[in-house]
């Protein structure tokens, strides 16, 4: 097994990202912010929400966060966050998930496809007819970080969410892999593919056992679990007959990120 370090090849993206806003101090997107809009509290969203400033800071990027409480009136909400998508200023959006409630859904569609960075909205198409969603580009680099990773074509993915599990589903399908969605995973059950994508949210949901051997291995899962974060792959399990391995935390979730600024910026 081999250990895929996101922290360290996200310093590498830094580099990247440092020397276009260099270059870019008078250009119009660098001239505006980032907003980040929050429904809600999640310990999960709340720790993600600090990285993506965090990371704004040292890039240069001005992140502001819009929060608004669960308990608000769908409509409300609707006109509240309008507001800040429609707003001159801001030149790109992230509509933090999970929302509360699914009826809080149709704000994705409100965003302007041209400040959806995250590739959410239906007209983004899940970022295969305009451009990469941030865990597309995050699941490209992993792939192509290694030449035998990409040689592969055939993959599962536990969880069929909007923000990873399907995007990352249909990126790999554009690619040519024989791909398979699995979104009722109970641990035990064998995943026999040359590359599994986790990205349930369930903690130590699957064994590292239960992989077939010499698969790569992509853990998007993020759970907080007595405070700390944890992916949908149980570390403490047998994980040695892996290929490469990319752990959560510390794997795509850096690499996610850089990706929103890139694609904040448009690069």
């Amino acid at each position: 097994m081999k250990i895929f370090d996101g922290r360290a090849e996200a310093k590498k993206l830094d580099e990247k990202i440092l020397e276009y806003v260099k270059r870019s101090e008078r250009s119009e997107v660098r001239a505006k912010v980032l907003a980040i809009v929050q429904i809600g509290d999640n310990a999960s969203s709340e720790k993600y929400v600090e990285v993506k400033k965090r990371v704004g800071e040292k890039l240069g990027i001005e992140v502001v966060l819009h929060k608004f409480g669960a308990e608000t009136d769908d409509l409300e909400l609707i006109e509240k966050t309008k507001e800040v998508f429609e707003d001159e200023g801001v030149g790109g959006v992230i509509v933090q998930l999970p929302l509360p409630r699914p009826s809080l859904n149709a704000i994705l569609d409100l965003v302007p496809a041209e400040k959806d960075i995250d590739c959410l909205s239906s007209q983004n198409a899940g970022g295969v007819l305009t451009r990469l969603s941030p865990a597309m580009r995050a699941c490209e680099y992993f792939i192509y970080s290694d030449g035998e990773v990409s040689k592969t074509k055939r993959a599962i993915v536990v969880g069929g969410g909007k923000l990873v599990g399907k995007p990352i589903s249909n990126y790999l399908e554009s690619k040519g892999w024989k791909v398979e969605i699995d979104e009722n995973y109970a641990r035990g059950k064998v995943l026999n593919a040359q590359l599994v994508v986790l990205s349930a949210g369930i903690p130590n949901l699957v064994a590292g056992e239960d992989i077939s051997d010499g698969a790569n291995v992509i853990d998007f899962g993020s759970s907080v679990v007595d405070g700390k974060t944890v992916g949908d792959l149980d570390m403490k399990t047998g994980l040695e007959h892996l290929g490469l391995l990319s752990p959560s935390p510390g794997g795509m979730g850096p690499l996610t990120v850089r990706y929103l600024f890139m694609n904040f910026l448009g690069i």
